[in-house]
């Protein structure tokens, strides 16, 4: 629906066009000419009669052709009729300039309603309102008001603001990589990052996608189609809008209503999408992806200049995950043999201060040839003696087709001319060794999940249709928490192992209960009322004895009426003790737009105090189970550290596969979470100690 008009249009109309420098519509026709267009370009303004040396039209229905592509550049208020004049003339896609929408409060949103509603009846593709404008490079059409033109190449851009779209043509013209397609996405009353996406993965120009986003449009059918994308070409987005005041200014920028960044980042984990955390790390791992090949792994070497770069890149690549790469003895040997008295041998290789081009050549070709070596970290100082425009040549003779060269140049003035020849040579370049570092982790993240194996979610033997009529009870009672015994219940469904229990009455029922699961028991309070039963006073632990359980039931009957008095109690469950074990979290929670989010970490201080947690989107393979439990930094003490023995770290996986399941199935679950769930030595079953859920689709 008006793709190819929108990006490969032969003939498009400025309606606003505008004799005035400054204004948007004199921007665009300006810019069409400059940058080549070789279609027709119709200026339209009622009020002269040529722009910039083209003759203008009072309105569209006196312009004898057809016009594939309309640019409005008019106040908002004749936004509406500039685009049924543009669909009176043919036009199949339209870029709206005009600002003042949905972004400026309730008036302007129904506006945009207008305009959305009028191009979806007369299908017509629309990008905007509040849009810089469409470029295609390779086509020579530049339909924006930017500054300039930029040069062709292999990365296309999309992005909700138009100011991050010029600073990443500003950055792309300061280091030469040329651009495939920029398209201001604006405030997405049509097309989004979505259609944008799946365009560009049909695009052969577009070997990489840079994004800037504060909102998805529709989370499930973005993870579907970046992913479709990553497969194939990378995608590096840097979202916005992750804090309250962002969310504020997104909303006052776009109208958009960002998401947790939780639920993004984990989007964006599953979907193969290089999240950026600032627009520096944007630039500069689009630099990287753009001008280098993946690596193929961790190990990295370092050649320096200067001792003192070549710790910190060592520093930086431990704290990335990466490996400082152990050199190969015949690559030690030959360095032995070339460097002078006082190099550094070993990795870094540090060649010294006085190294001239020919002792950098040397190092590098060693340091690629390598087969311990997976990637190249190449740090050059100014020094008296450095030249920088004849090392970087020296470098570039050496680049290996299969991997992956960074340069670090520190300095400014004095090292200009050598980043030139990088650019010449299709090496990307950074100013610190950390920025080299983390576009290098990010490169290969990235590589490493396009080589994952393929999704295969495991589906196991449950007792689906016992849930169904749990929940449908539920839904009747017009409840949306399920307490501790129901949740239970469900789980027991899903084969988790839950300690034997039984609900009882009064203290009598209570003891028989006893009897009958063994002591020593647990006692817990069950009320629709009370959430945190430990709050209230509401759980007694290590019951040995009928007269202990009898005491303990009327303790907690009685606590309950001074501490909660107008909490309803249901009775008081009594539940065989758990075998001791390390107590993990796990739980869910539904995302808006991105559906269910599993969640995993170490009970205690470490979730509520470290927030050290892991979520991913469900469902979930046996591999991502664990890529859950690895992204803790306390998975070492799962393992087992100082002396402890460990935990079945599998057994835990397998629970959260059983729990991606019961979500998965059941979409009316908003909420779970099993908190403790006690894990034990190898062979041996988690336990869930307690847990609570909450439905939606019910009566409040």
């Amino acid at each position: 629906m008006g793709f190819s008009e929108l990006l490969y249009p032969e003939s498009i109309a400025v309606i606003g066009a505008s004799r005035k420098p400054g204004k948007a519509g004199y921007a665009v026709v300006d810019n069409l000419l400059k940058g080549g267009f070789q279609g027709e370009i119709i200026p339209v303004n009622r009020e002269v009669d040529e722009v910039l040396g083209l003759k203008c039209y009072r309105d569209l229905s006196s312009y004898e052709g057809e016009v594939d592509l309309s640019v409005i550049a008019v106040p908002a208020g004749n936004v509406i009729d500039a685009v049924e004049s543009a669909i009176g003339a043919g036009t199949k896609a339209l870029v709206v300039i005009s600002a003042a929408f949905k972004e400026s409060g309730p008036e302007g949103a129904e506006l945009e309603r207008q305009l959305a509603e009028l191009c979806l009846e007369n299908r017509v593709c629309l990008l905007g309102p509040k849009s810089l404008g469409v470029i295609n490079t390779h086509h020579k059409m530049n339909a924006s008001f930017t500054k300039h033109m930029p040069h062709s190449g292999g990365i296309s851009v999309l992005s909700e603001s138009g100011g991050v779209c010029t600073a990443i043509m500003d950055w792309a013209a300061a280091r030469h990589l040329g651009l495939a397609k920029v398209v201001s996405i604006g405030n997405k009353a049509d097309l989004n990052e979505i259609d944008l996406l799946d365009q560009f993965v049909k695009d052969d120009q577009t070997k990489v996608v840079v994004g800037y986003l504060e909102g998805i449009s529709s989370g499930d059918e973005f993870v579907k189609v970046a992913e479709s994308v990553a497969v194939l070409k990378p995608v590096v987005i840097y979202r916005a809008g992750i804090t309250q005041a962002g969310v504020r200014a997104a909303c006052l920028h776009t109208g958009s209503r960002p998401g947790a960044n939780i639920a993004y980042a984990a989007a964006f984990k599953r979907a193969g999408v290089i999240q950026a955390e600032s627009l520096e790390a944007l630039f500069d791992y689009a630099t990287a992806l753009a001008m280098q090949p993946l690596p193929r792994g961790d190990r990295v070497a370092v050649v320096t200049n200067a001792g003192g770069l070549g710790v910190m890149a060592s520093d930086a690549l431990e704290l990335a995950g990466m490996r400082v790469a152990a050199l190969d003895e015949r690559t030690c040997t030959a360095l032995k043999e070339q460097l002078p008295a006082g190099a550094s041998i070993g990795n870094p290789i540090d060649i010294l201060g006085d190294a001239d081009p020919d002792r950098y050549a040397m190092a590098v070709e060693l340091a690629q040839n390598d087969t311990a070596v997976n990637a190249t970290i190449v740090i050059l100082a100014p020094h008296a003696m450095t030249k920088p425009a004849e090392t970087i040549r020296a470098i570039a003779a050496h680049v290996h087709s299969e991997k992956p060269m960074l340069v670090v140049v520190l300095g400014s003035a004095d090292v200009m001319p050598g980043r030139e020849e990088l650019a010449r040579a299709n090496l990307p370049d950074y100013p610190f060794p950390e920025r080299a570092v983390a576009a290098l982790k990010a490169m290969h993240q990235y590589a490493t999940w396009r080589a994952r194996p393929p999704r295969v979610v495991t589906r196991f033997p449950v007792n689906r249709r016992r849930v169904e009529r749990l929940v449908l009870r539920q839904v009747r009672t017009g409840r949306q928490e399920f307490g501790e015994v129901r949740a239970k219940e469900i789980l027991r469904a899903y084969d988790f192992t839950v300690p034997e229990g039984y609900l009882a009455k009064d203290a009598v029922a209570a003891i028989e209960a006893a009897e009958r699961v063994g002591y020593p028991v647990a006692m817990k309070i069950v009320s629709p009322d009370i959430i945190h039963k430990s709050d209230v006073g509401g759980v007694k632990l290590h019951l040995s004895d009928p007269e202990q359980v009898q005491d303990t039931y009327d303790l907690l009957s009685l606590r309950i009426q001074r501490r909660a008095p107008e909490a309803r109690l249901e009775g008081i469950y009594i539940e065989k003790m758990c075998p001791l074990g390390l107590e993990v979290v796990v739980g869910m929670r539904r995302d808006p737009q991105f559906g269910p989010m599993l969640m995993f970490g170490l009970g205690g201080i470490f979730v509520e105090e470290l927030k050290d947690e892991a979520c991913y989107l469900a469902p979930i393979t046996a591999d991502e189970a664990m890529q859950m439990l690895m992204g803790t930094r306390s998975y070492r003490l799962l393992e087992g550290a100082r002396g402890q023995a460990g935990v079945d770290v599998s057994a835990i996986a397998k629970g959260m596969q059983r729990m991606s399941q019961l979500v998965t199935d059941f979409p009316q679950i908003s909420e779970l979470e099993i908190n403790p769930f006690t894990v034990g030595e190898a062979g041996s079953e988690p336990v869930v100690v307690d847990a609570r859920m909450i439905i939606s689709g019910v009566n409040q």
